[in-house]
């Protein structure tokens, strides 16, 4: 598969990186570190592309800026099936993260000011910390397990801080899996992962790769559980 890239320095909206991709069916775009990504087909015209940047973009920056989620304090929570996470203060002057298995424990001190930006941008920092060392225990091993019982094999799996995709797999067999999916209920964690098991076998998201999803996922329906998965908020 052929991938052609191009970069824009756009003098307001900063790096740009364009890439034709044979398997994409439509124009997406997403805010990386690096720049601005545009996924297109090869068949996207260029006037199609200038038009999906310019209606896009602005939305995409306007997201970026704004504030992520909930005010983190000793209310704040995440209760999912492999993975919570709770904040109280205790006397000591310093932050402390306690980890019990599956259960996380954020410390603050008495005095902490949770209104301050750097505050909870701290602490927001923290959480991604507890659900990424969470994420890297978990995920690979269910992922094995689910692999020999479902008769799948893959080279590789990696655990990645993506926001823009559940998970993914290459031609060659290697898994990559969002942190993110420790937010949400075994059934449709479960989904993704036998969603992308099944990529190694079919590539594509045709009718056989939807059947084989069937049979995989039985006695549930692939795509009610796609739908279910796409309803689920997992902001935190």
């Amino acid at each position: 598969m052929k991938l052609t890239k191009s970069i824009i320095q756009h003098p307001q909206w900063g790096t740009i990186i364009v890439t034709r991709n044979p398997r994409a069916r439509h124009i997406i775009l997403r805010s990386r570190p690096d720049g601005i990504h545009v996924t297109v087909p090869t068949f996207a015209t260029q006037s199609e592309i200038e038009k999906a940047i310019t209606e896009c973009v602005p939305k995409l920056l306007q997201k970026k800026t704004q504030p992520d989620g909930r005010l983190i304090d000793t209310s704040y929570s995440i209760e999912s099936d492999n993975f919570i996470f709770r904040v109280a203060e205790h006397s000591a002057k310093v932050f402390q993260i306690k980890y019990y298995g599956k259960e996380v424990l954020l410390l603050c001190p008495a005095n902490t000011c949770y209104n301050e930006e750097k505050v909870q941008q701290w602490l927001r920092k923290a959480v991604t910390t507890a659900i990424t060392r969470r994420a890297k225990a978990f995920l690979p091993v269910r992922l094995k397990q689910l692999a020999t019982e479902k008769g799948f094999t893959y080279n590789s799996c990696t655990i990645r801080n993506v926001h823009s995709r559940w998970g993914s797999c290459s031609t060659r067999g290697n898994i990559s899996l969002s942190i993110y999916l420790m937010l949400l209920p075994d059934k449709l964690m479960d989904y993704v992962l036998l969603h992308e098991l099944c990529h190694t076998v079919e590539m594509n998201h045709s009718e056989k790769f939807w059947a084989l999803m069937d049979r995989t996922v039985a006695p549930a329906k692939a795509k009610d559980l796609r739908r279910m998965l796409k309803a689920h908020k997992t902001s935190f």
